[in-house]
């Protein structure tokens, strides 16, 4: 029999030989597919790096304020690593690298065609599982650990997390529910919103424009996703909302605090948080879910009643609209014309996609907003050619007797501001990598540029692909000086600066803001409208600039060098701004 003392040091031996074995294997796969490629310790994938990463970005906080990026040694290991490097590891090592560890290899690409490729083949690029809370398909995948974009689904399947067929199946139930109508409510609801607050403004001031803005896209999503109105005020969300009888929580201070408690939620079990100090998020998280089945069962039984139902406070939400067209393919399956493949979402689906409309049109759009309006702030000549803008279209609403702007009417003149909007996605993209994994060995194309003829190249099943938006959005090779703040360069793009088109830069697959191919961003003009109306009403009545005497230089350095590591990219919330009222 074996001592526990000498079965320790034989386990560790066999532990250490295992990784070994397996680092070499997958440098000996990395050069079967004649690609660059470089080593690190562990991937940003890996549970340690999910630990580590906020340790590193608090390690190294004034350094990365030199504009240096990460040290070599640690790159590879922090958590969406691109944007402080931006473009460094792929200058040294090509638009296309790979990065060997023993865990597993991956393919960092920052090319276009590539980008273009790799997002048309849909069934040959899927998204790894452990990113997005799927089933593994091997046990060798079972020691991918969860990532920040598992977050995406904390309640169930989504359209951003199905593959193959079952994600056919929710792009058949969900993509109905942005339509015109949709669009239509957002628009009133952004104005009504951004109305409220610019009136509050007036009376009180800004609280916190970060703040005020989480509370504006809050108000929007509720009532544009959900059907839940909110009105804005002076007052936070926490105090203004109402908390119904045998709950802890109010809707809005479920939702918020589901979010601003992601992390623990996913990472461990509720049962164990209830006992920590974290238990807010734990009964968030509990509640939120009780909330959106009450409101899901509501509007299902007024559908059942009545096929026509429509919410009369918020005509065309996403979610009455989902329900209704979910609840249309099951009629059609009863006819007999749905066949033997599925036709309606399960309460979980519902709640799977609800969250994830939740998510896309609270967090996402509040971060690009308030990069938005720092740039706003910090480049007055930028400031004044969006404010001329939006000056001319009230003018020309007001001389045809309109006191609002209307969708109709207004959204396509937007044009500048939609190029300012792009402009900011491209600057500052929301998401840093479009990640995806092929699970047997896939062909890629890569044109190095030395070459006259395009170079094959295979790379080993079991390899994730990450295309790397920003070290895309600032390739020099499709964007002049990509580090300045230029709506211009988008009006001059030969598609055109048409409102209500998903624009895809100099060169299809060198904006991938969106995403590309059919996998793109289902809410790409609801994030459109919501933004230009946003600026639309703000900009009209007030100035942003900076708070105190921070120098611009200082500012642009925390905005373009850090950020604040959250789920989605957003800028850490010292960057202090004013509102000077202009009429």
């Amino acid at each position: 029999m074996f001592s526990m003392l000498q079965i320790i040091p034989l386990a560790i031996g066999a532990f250490i030989a295992y990784r070994v074995g397996t680092f070499l294997n997958n440098i000996r796969l990395a050069k079967a597919t004649g690609l660059p490629f470089t080593y690190s310790p562990y991937l940003e994938f890996e549970t340690i790096a999910y630990f580590g990463t906020p340790l590193l970005r608090w390690m190294y906080r004034d350094y990365l304020l030199q504009g240096k990026g990460w040290p070599r040694w640690a790159r590879f290991m922090i958590k969406d690593w691109p944007w402080e490097d931006k473009r460094r590891a792929h200058d040294e090592w090509g638009d296309c690298f790979l990065v060997v560890a023993p865990t597993g290899i991956i393919c960092y690409a920052a090319d276009p065609a590539m980008s273009m490729d790799v997002t048309k083949r849909r069934m040959d690029f899927t998204k790894p599982p452990d990113k997005y809370g799927g089933t593994p398909r091997t046990e060798h995948v079972l020691k991918f650990k969860l990532t920040q974009a598992a977050m995406i689904q904390p309640y169930g399947t989504n359209i951003v997390t199905a593959e193959g067929k079952q994600w056919q199946f929710h792009v058949r139930i969900t993509a109905p529910s942005f339509n015109e109508a949709n669009n239509h409510l957002n628009w009133s609801e952004t104005l009504r919103q951004a109305q409220s607050l610019s009136d509050s403004w007036g009376k009180w001031g800004s609280r916190d424009l970060h703040l005020d803005i989480y509370s504006l896209t809050l108000n929007i999503i509720s009532c544009a996703g959900f059907g839940i109105r909110q009105d804005c005020s002076n007052d936070t969300i926490v105090n203004h909302d109402k908390v119904p009888e045998g709950y802890e929580f109010s809707f809005l201070q479920a939702i918020t605090a589901v979010v601003h408690y992601i992390v623990p939620i996913l990472l461990l079990p509720t049962t164990v948080l209830l006992w920590t100090p974290l238990r807010k998020g734990a009964r968030a998280y509990i509640e939120f879910e009780r909330y959106m089945r009450v409101l899901i069962n509501t509007e299902k039984e007024k559908i059942e009643a009545n096929a026509d139902y429509e919410n009369l406070d918020s005509k065309g939400n996403l979610l009455t609209a989902m329900l209704k067209v979910s609840a249309s393919e099951a009629s059609n399956a009863n006819k007999g014309d749905g066949g033997s493949r599925k036709t309606t979402f399960n309460d979980d689906e519902v709640l799977g996609n609800a969250f994830m409309f939740f998510l896309a049109g609270y967090d996402t759009t509040a971060n690009s907003m308030i990069y938005g309006c720092i740039c706003l702030a910090l480049y007055d000549d930028l400031q004044d050619s969006v404010v001329e803008e939006i000056d001319r279209v009230w003018d020309e609403a007001e001389k045809e007797g309109r006191k609002e702007l209307d969708y109709d009417n207004d959204y396509p003149k937007l044009k500048y501001t939609l190029c300012f909007m792009y402009e900011i996605l491209r600057a500052f993209p929301v998401v840093i990598h479009l990640t995806k994994m092929c699970w047997k060995p896939q062909p890629i194309v890569w044109r190095t540029g030395k070459e006259s003829d395009s170079a094959p190249h295979v790379l080993p099943a079991q390899c994730r692909m990450y295309l790397n938006t920003t070290g895309t959005h600032y390739n020099t090779k499709y964007w002049s000086d990509p580090h300045k703040i230029d709506p211009n360069r988008w009006m001059n793009d030969s598609h055109g600066p048409t409102s209500g088109a998903r624009k895809p830069g100099p060169v299809k697959g060198s904006f991938i803001g969106f995403s590309e191919g059919a996998r793109a961003c289902s809410g790409w003009k609801f994030a459109q409208v919501e933004y230009l109306v946003f600026f639309a009403v703000m900009l009209r009545q007030y100035r942003i600039r900076l708070e105190g005497n921070v120098p611009k230089s200082e500012v642009e350095k925390q905005i373009f060098l850090r950020c604040a590591g959250d789920i989605t990219l957003s800028p850490f919330d010292n960057v202090k701004l004013a509102l000077d009222k202009r009429r």
